[in-house]
């Protein structure tokens, strides 16, 4: 399994702090072998497939051929409104 940053992930995530980038690194890792157990799927909510959380973060992804493209990442508080 491959995770893909979009452009527009890619600078949300290069804005986070250190810390942040390296807790989202480690997860990232980490579900490669237990993907099943980190990612939870998504209803209602195109083009979102699945979420993912790390710490005070949310990651929002695609499923496609390769793996998952993670189109956006917020923090918890605003990403659902």
């Amino acid at each position: 399994m491959a995770f893909f940053f979009t452009e527009q992930a890619k600078k949300e995530f290069l804005s986070l702090d250190k810390s942040a980038q390296s807790m989202i690194r480690k997860k990232l890792e980490k579900i490669k072998q237990w993907w099943w157990y980190s990612l939870k799927p998504i209803i209602n909510l195109p083009p979102y497939t699945h979420r993912l959380r790390v710490g005070d973060y949310r990651l929002l992804l695609r499923q496609c051929d390769d793996g998952y493209e993670i189109l956006t990442l917020w923090h918890r508080s605003t990403i659902y409104l």
